[in-house]
């Protein structure tokens, strides 16, 4: 998929940095409103160098992918970000394990990450139009079926540059790609309604 331009709304493309977006959004978006947010998931010395944050939460969702149909789960993340980062760059390490069901039909999903993501404003204003290389290292998503067998994966190296347009849409384009991540490329909507058993 090397240099594949991927054009894709703001929506796919939060989801895909979800991690990174999803501590932007809970902690603040600068390190000292990471700093001064204490939140009862996190790690809150005020003495530390990172934050570390757990969260946990059931859930059900009506229209699972645009099926019209309900999936239950469950989530389990952790993950830690710098409280003094580099001007112009965020990282953040994450792992997570989810469980998705198909109340209908008993039908099990398991899906696990652990990765590095690094996120550095390349050109442009961070507040404005501007683009951002992504680098994420390691399992971003790995689907299973409940006795272990592999459904999908993305792993490895993954580098993407992400142009933000001052008229807020955004342009990903896959820079390189080291190990396979079709997941990031299509979703995984695909692969989980299929392995859900929905229609």
């Amino acid at each position: 998929m090397r240099g594949r331009s991927l054009h894709v709304r703001s929506l796919v493309a939060v989801g895909l940095a979800a991690s990174a977006i999803a501590v932007l959004l809970v902690l603040g978006f600068s390190s000292s409103a990471v700093a001064a947010n204490l939140h009862p998931g996190c790690n809150n010395f005020l003495s530390a160098k990172v934050r570390s944050c757990h969260f946990s939460n059931p859930f059900a969702d009506d229209d699972f992918c645009g099926t019209g149909q309900t999936v239950v789960g469950s989530f389990d993340g952790r993950f830690t970000v710098p409280l003094d980062p580099d001007p112009g760059e965020q990282y953040n390490n994450s792992e997570s394990s989810g469980v998705l069901t198909n109340p209908a039909t008993g039908a099990t999903a398991l899906i696990h990450s652990g990765y590095r993501f690094v996120g550095t404003v390349i050109s442009g204003d961070p507040n404005g139009a501007h683009t951002e290389q992504w680098v994420f290292k390691g399992a971003a998503e790995v689907i299973r079926t409940p006795n272990g067998g592999v459904i999908a994966r993305d792993a490895g190296n993954l580098v993407v540059v992400a142009t933000f347009n001052a008229d807020g849409s955004m342009n990903v384009q896959i820079v390189s790609d080291n190990g396979g991540h079709p997941l990031f490329a299509t979703g995984d909507c695909g692969v989980l309604v299929s392995a859900l058993g929905l229609a």
